[in-house]
Parts: C-alpha cells; sequence; structure tokens
C-alpha cells in the first residue's frame, strides 16, 4: 500500500478545499467557538473515514488537515484551536497507525510526507497567531477586518456633501503602496450661517504615510471632526494645535488646510498651517491659475500657530484644487514641478471634458510621480451660470496679511 497524492487531483483538490475554507469563514464567524469546533472536527473525522475505507489511495485527510489548521487560525481562539489541531493530530495518528498495521510504512511516500510537515508548520503559525488575537482581545474577527472597518469609519468624515445645484465636490484619497490605512484624511461640514450655506472642509496630512502613519490619523481625525463647524473658523486650526500639544508627542506633526467657502456667494476663505497651497483655476482668462497666498507654521510644532490667512471668490466656471504633498511631490525636480505638472494636467483634461467630470480621478493617478506616499485630491467646482457674477472683497482678492491664526 502506498500512501501518496497524484499530483494533478490532489493539487487542484486541496486548492477546492482552501478556497471553501475561505468561503465557509466568512459565514463561520457568525457561530459560536463550540460550533465552528464541533463542525470541523466532524469533517475531519469524516474524512479520515474516508481515507481509511480508501485504503489511503490518496490521502484525503491531509488536505482536511491543513483545511481545519487554516480554518482555526482565522476563526478560533488559542484554546479552542490547539483543542483541533490536537484532534488532527489523532486522525494523522490514526492513519499512520493503520499504514504501520498493514506493513507499508516504509512505503510513505515523498509528497505525503511533506503534506504532514506542511500540515504541521500552518498549525504552528496558526497557533501564534490565534495567540497574538487573544493578546489583542479579536474574537472570531480577523485583523484585516478590523482594518477594514477603521478605514470605512474614517472615509465617514471625507463623505461628499450634498451640496446646493451649481457645485460639485469630488474627493479622491490613495495610501501608499495601497494599504488600507493613510496619514491623510479628509473632514468636512455643511453648515447653516445666517442665510448662507457654508461649507467647512480640512485636508489633513500627518507625518508620515501609509500604514505606520494611519493609526496616528485616525487618532487625530476624531479631534478634528469634532471641532469642525462646531468652533469658529478663526479658532479651528489653533484648537488643532492645542489638541496635537496635549498628546504629547503622540500623534507627531500634521500639515492643514482649512476652506470655509460661501456656497450662495462664492465667497471663500483659505488657512494653511505647513501645507501645500490651495489652487485656484480660472479659465479663459488671462492668468488662469491663482496660487494662494494662505500660509502658516506647521501643526504640533510651536504652542500658538500663526499664518497668512486669504480670501477670494470662485466665480462660476471656475475650480479649487486642495491637495496633500504626495500629489506634486517629485523628489527629482521639487515640489514647484510637481505643481506644473498638476496644473497642466487639469488644463489638459478640462479641454477634454469641459463639464469636469471625473477630474480628481484622473488627476490623482495620473500627476503623482511615485506612488510611495499617500495622496489625497480635492476639487470643487462651480460650474457656470447664467447669473452675475460675485464680486471679490474690497482689498482682499489675491491679497494676505501675516496675522494669528485665531485672528
Amino acid at each position: 500500500m502506498t500512501v501518496a497524492i497524484p499530483t494533478s487531483r490532489s493539487s487542484s483538490a486541496l486548492r477546492g478545499c482552501l478556497d471553501l475554507a475561505r468561503w465557509c469563514g466568512a459565514r463561520a464567524r457568525r457561530l459560536s467557538e463550540p460550533a465552528v469546533a464541533t463542525l470541523t472536527s466532524i469533517a475531519l473525522a469524516g474524512s479520515t473515514g474516508w481515507s481509511l475505507l480508501a485504503r489511503n489511495a490518496e490521502l484525503d485527510v491531509m488536505a482536511v488537515a491543513v483545511v481545519v489548521a487554516v480554518l482555526s487560525s482565522l476563526l478560533l481562539s488559542l484554546r479552542w484551536m490547539l483543542a483541533l489541531l490536537a484532534t488532527a493530530a489523532g486522525c494523522l495518528g490514526l492513519v499512520a497507525l493503520a499504514g504501520v498495521r498493514d506493513g507499508h510504512w516504509s512505503r510513505l511516500s515523498t509528497p505525503g510526507m511533506a503534506l504532514v510537515a506542511v500540515t504541521a508548520l500552518v498549525g504552528l503559525v496558526g497557533a501564534l497567531r490565534a495567540r497574538h488575537r487573544d493578546r489583542l482581545g479579536l474574537r472570531q474577527v480577523s485583523a484585516e477586518t478590523v482594518l477594514g472597518l477603521i478605514r470605512d469609519r474614517a472615509l465617514v468624515q471625507a463623505r461628499v456633501p450634498s451640496v446646493p445645484a451649481g457645485w460639485t465636490v469630488d474627493i479622491q484619497h490613495r495610501p501608499a503602496h495601497g494599504a488600507v490605512l493613510s496619514g491623510d484624511f479628509v473632514a468636512n461640514r455643511l453648515v447653516c450661517e445666517g442665510t448662507s450655506q457654508v461649507l467647512h472642509l480640512a485636508v489633513i496630512d500627518v507625518a508620515g504615510c501609509g500604514i505606520t502613519a494611519g493609526p496616528r490619523a485616525l487618532l487625530l481625525s476624531g479631534a478634528v471632526g469634532g471641532l469642525l463647524g462646531s468652533v469658529p473658523a478663526e479658532q479651528f486650526l489653533a484648537a488643532v494645535n492645542d489638541y496635537l500639544a496635549r498628546q504629547q508627542g503622540s500623534v507627531g506633526l500634521a500639515s492643514a488646510v482649512y476652506l470655509q467657502l460661501d456656497l450662495d456667494s462664492g465667497e471663500y476663505r483659505v488657512r494653511v498651517a505647513g501645507h501645500p497651497p490651495a489652487l485656484h483655476y480660472r479659465p479663459g482668462t488671462p492668468s488662469p491659475w491663482r496660487t494662494s497666498a494662505a500660509a502658516g507654521t506647521v501643526l504640533g510644532a510651536v504652542p500658538t500657530v500663526t499664518g497668512v490667512l486669504d480670501r477670494d471668490v470662485l466665480q462660476p466656471g471656475e475650480a479649487l484644487f486642495l491637495y496633500t504633498d504626495g500629489v506634486v511631490e517629485d523628489r527629482a525636480a521639487g515640489l514647484e514641478a510637481g505643481t506644473r505638472r498638476l496644473m497642466g494636467s487639469v488644463e489638459a483634461l478640462a479641454a477634454e471634458r469641459p463639464g469636469g467630470a471625473g477630474l480628481a480621478g484622473l488627476l490623482i493617478e495620473q500627476v503623482p510621480s511615485t506612488l510611495a506616499d499617500d495622496r489625497t485630491l480635492v476639487v470643487i467646482q462651480r460650474q457656470p451660470a447664467d447669473r452675475p457674477a460675485a464680486t471679490p472683497p474690497a482689498g482682499h482678492r489675491g491679497a494676505g496679511r501675516l496675522l494669528p491664526v485665531g485672528s
């Protein structure tokens, strides 16, 4: 009697079992740990009987043992997983004893021995994962699921607001290297101030990128979401800076651009803290691009932040661009070259897409020179209208002055 696994049939069967384990795992999380352990033990016992009755022709119990180890590492606590692995080991021992009894143990095939070793290795790795999951308090929930839930909650603040007719707001976000979390986030609130609807929108970039900066960005996003629209606009960046100071360096530094936009008149105010400037696109004018004069110190660096307040009006047919440095960063040519590349891409795409539909999604993929940093881009467009254009505030178009952010 040869204990072996035919290469074609066994490999396809093993892949099928693993796929089935993933499918069942997504649904088995709704079951209790004893129920999962009982069901998998029954499956393992049935496969063992099948293997013995077939005189170990394909050693089917081995494939099921691997599935049991993988499934238990994803779903069970360490205590239940060790019990299941002990059951699997007992079944494997029963199969081995049957081979010894028949006098064919010496003919145990190399693939069979390799699968035994793989089963043991997967079980060991799964046990270590289960132990780590128990320390974190995760029961029947994978770490990937938790990260996905955190990401979904973080994206709630960046959800595009329901703006009045004639306006479009497009928010695009890409973490570095395709990670789940990043150090960039967007928060916005649409509030009524008197008779006007005012959009408060902040783009924040925490030091670092990707999954390493994600937890710090998540911590800061809760504070920003609570402050945005709740404190006077002139005090917002100062309040965020105070919050970072109270964290005693646990969050680190952060840059921000904060927009206050009146959706009735188009008048906006921009405040910046160590962040790339906003870009105002005015097609059809002699100077189609206006770089915001807003500037300021990075958040979390000094007790009191100061900066330059910028005010202007977004006329019908114009657009405003807010972005993080990952969009325009060019380590070879510098940020100015990346900014020029962004401007050129906007002009080219605007000629192809007169309405500007999907502009942000195309820009965030085309403009960056590297994918090694988090990228966030917000495009706010005011659609052309027949009504007269708003007039900029007297003495403020394109002007700015140094003042405390709280002014």
